[in-house]
């Protein structure tokens, strides 16, 4: 079994286990030669006993010899090596052994020249190559706990298992430690063996830690689990991450410049400056230059992307390759749309121009001179609902509407929870019962507040509320000065919950209440944009400056939900496409990172009682980053395409590490052994093992034990 030695110059005391032999070879008795005649009677009895005081006291000397040298090899701190693991196991029989191998993101961390996972999985294959020829061995890949790669089989030949490990790659996901150890203990409750041993390999970041183990920890104890840990990682942390890559403009307009944003940390103790970073658009590269990124500090990199046709597109970021390579980079996808469809409903229509309730509306998403048609308005007067049936537009303007029935409104909000925006204004025909009824529904409903009452005020000025971020965020571009000359006669006054999830006042008339002109609410996907004035020139004259074309143009778009969100996941989601619940859909399959072929999609359909029913074409093992290519046959629409962004899971990009103490203290009464094996700098790899201090400590004490019992029997008269 190799050993080495915390403090080996303490091996040098050993040359004091001759102290007793000195001792004994300087005061040892010398006689001299005395006739006396009792004395013949005393050499007789001398020599009858000689040869078994002699034994005596050699074997005397040899426990005070072995006390000596058992005291100074204790303090040298002797550690057991991981390499020498084939004799640690190798007497062990009969045993139910679980091997848990980290594959998580910051597994791929490189230190002279070699991964995390690379060490772990030489450390794994010497454990499998240790396993007892009865014992149950079960091996498992920390990303998925609960699909272990062989269970409780018997290693008669142990190649297959070692060529499964050899096979592991770093994974793109975070991997929780409380979940792993709920698969592992699961695990161990249908064992075989009572004796059971679980074994975890990993690089020992403080992330997935976070979680205290002390309930499992004393279950495994009461029920004799041994439990040890190998520590693979690096003692380095430095790394340069990509957090996201994150579409500013809430939708993106063909041939119409979307604004991009990259966000990139630099974790190192050092400037990060003219690094090279790349950005894909649909595959094709343009080179460009990082700012200047301070240590410790978050850089945001800005982007631009034009798609010249509608549809499904693809972006990506990507930076040089740094120690961590899982990090580097981030994608997404896009819908590119030609025209923003909108269906204004008129509560109040005219023949005559810029006199209905709309016509303002309607004439401000006209203008533009770089979008002029991404706008295509479709007007309909109040009392004509058949479109909720069929059209399924990007937004819906409610203008002076007088009320809603209880089936339309539901069939309004269904439409907004799966991702179109909604944008109501108020006017004289407005019955606030009804609105409080069917709208607000005591907080349930579309209204982020109910109406209270319309207000006869005369006052001036438009005053954005807390961070300029959501569909009126464009107007903080403004000088205040230019809100300030919007008047305002009349407005609704709202009763807003104090702690009403998901809505959120965007701006506030200049009176001494602050009252709210424009309240936003998220409603499932979509989300609803309440303004506290018409939108014509009824309770103001803001539709007759410039800054109205600019808030409802940009307060439209904000309100848009292009879907593209739904399509980038993060490393270990699961990936859900729905598709229509009543065609037939067959021949599913997807083009994944990891595989040279493509993959089987499973059809998940809603239990039969469900209404509506759904089904969805589902991927559970997006453990990889990148770009997931979904197709599938439906019976009634024909071939089905579609595209999902995966990235890293940057929570794996924290790398600081877990001190041994610390991770000890998570168990309760149980007490890993806790052994490094890990590349420090570029020296080779180091590998270190469990200190044995304490067997050594308790040996010491029973052989002074020892030594004093048969010290006192030696001495005895005879």
């Amino acid at each position: 079994m190799d050993l080495s030695f915390l403090n080996p110059m303490l091996l040098w005391g050993l040359a004091l286990a001759s102290i007793p032999l000195i001792i004994h070879l300087l005061f040892r008795r010398k006689f001299r030669r005395v006739d006396w005649a009792p004395m013949r009677y005393l050499k007789l009895s001398i020599q009858r006993n000689r040869q078994r005081i002699r034994l005596e006291q050699l074997l005397l000397l040899l426990l005070r010899t072995l006390a000596i040298m058992l005291l100074f090899f204790l303090v040298a701190r002797p550690l057991l090596h991981a390499s020498g693991m084939g004799s640690w196991l190798s007497g062990r029989s009969r045993a139910s052994q679980i091997l848990v191998v980290d594959d998580s993101l910051s597994m791929g961390y490189l230190d002279a020249g070699r991964s995390a996972l690379d060490r772990a999985q030489d450390l794994a294959a010497s454990v499998i190559a240790a396993v007892g020829a009865q014992d149950h061995f079960t091996l498992l890949a920390a990303s998925q706990p609960r699909a272990p790669l062989v269970r409780e089989v018997e290693l008669s030949d142990t190649k297959e298992a070692i060529k499964l490990v050899r096979s592991l790659r770093a994974t793109d996901c975070f991997v929780s430690w409380e979940a792993v150890l709920a698969g592992v203990d699961e695990l161990l409750e249908t064992s075989t063996y009572p004796m059971r041993e679980v074994t975890i390999v990993t690089d020992l970041r403080q992330a997935g830690w976070e979680r205290d183990l002390a309930e499992l920890g004393n279950r495994w104890a009461a029920g004799h689990v041994r439990l040890r840990v190998f520590d693979v990682g690096s003692q380095k942390t430095e790394n340069v991450e990509v957090v996201r890559v994150e579409q500013i403009d809430p939708v993106v307009l063909v041939s119409n410049p979307a604004r991009w944003e990259a966000t990139v940390r630099n974790a190192t103790g050092r400037d990060l400056e003219g690094a090279d970073a790349n950005f894909f658009v649909d595959g094709k590269p343009s080179l460009l230059r990082l700012p200047s990124i301070p240590p410790g500090e978050t850089g945001r990199v800005p982007l631009l992307a034009t798609f010249q046709e509608p549809g499904t597109h693809h972006v990506a970021f990507q930076l040089a390759a740094d120690a961590l390579h899982g990090d580097d980079g981030a994608a997404a996808v896009v819908q590119a749309i030609d025209t923003l469809h909108v269906v204004m409903v008129d509560g109040d229509p005219s023949s005559e121009p810029l006199t209905g309730e709309v016509d303002f509306l309607a004439l401000a998403f006209s203008l533009g001179a770089t979008d002029a048609d991404s706008f295509r308005v479709e007007v309909v007067p109040d009392g004509q609902w058949d479109w909720l049936s069929t059209a399924r537009p990007h937004l819906v303007v409610l203008a002076n509407v007088a009320s809603l029935t209880a089936a339309y409104a539901d069939r309004l909000t269904k439409l907004v929870e799966s991702g179109v925006g909604l944008m109501i204004f108020p006017g004289d025909q407005v019955d606030p019962d009804n609105y409080n009824q069917v709208l607000y529904r005591g907080g349930k409903g579309l209204l982020p507040g109910a109406i209270e009452s319309v207000e006869d005020a005369e006052l001036s000025g438009l005053v954005l509320d807390g961070e300029p971020t959501g569909p009126l965020a464009v107007l903080a571009q403004l000088n205040p000065a230019v809100l300030s000359r919007v008047k305002v006669r009349k407005f609704l006054r709202l009763g807003l919950p104090a702690d009403a999830k998901g809505v959120r006042v965007l701006a506030r008339w200049n009176d001494p209440a602050g009252s709210p002109a424009a309240v936003e609410k998220a409603v499932g996907r979509g989300q609803v944009l309440l303004w506290t004035v018409t939108a014509d020139k009824g309770w103001s004259d803001w539709p007759s400056d410039p800054t109205y074309v600019l808030a409802m143009r940009e307060a439209a778009k904000g309100l848009v939900r292009d879907g593209a969100r739904e399509q980038t996941l993060v490393a270990g989601e699961t990936l859900r496409r729905p598709v229509a619940a009543t065609h037939d859909i067959s021949g599913a399959e997807i083009e994944k990172p990891g595989f040279d072929r493509p993959q089987p999609l499973s059809v998940e359909i809603s239990p039969p009682r469900q209404t509506p029913p759904t089904k969805a074409l589902v991927d559970t093992d997006t453990r990889m980053a990148g770009l997931y290519r979904l197709r599938w046959q439906d019976a009634q629409a024909g071939p089905g395409t579609d595209l999902t962004a995966v990235n890293a899971d940057v929570r794996e990009s924290a790398l600081a590490r877990l001190a041994s103490d610390e991770l000890g203290k998570k168990w309760g009464a149980i007490v890993p052994e806790i052994i490094a094996a890990n590349a420090d700098g570029d020296a080779p790899v180091s590998v270190e093992g469990q200190e044995i201090w304490r067997n050594l400590a308790i040996g010491l004490m029973g052989l002074l034990v020892a030594e004093g019992c048969f010290a006192t029997w030696a001495g005895r008269q005879r």
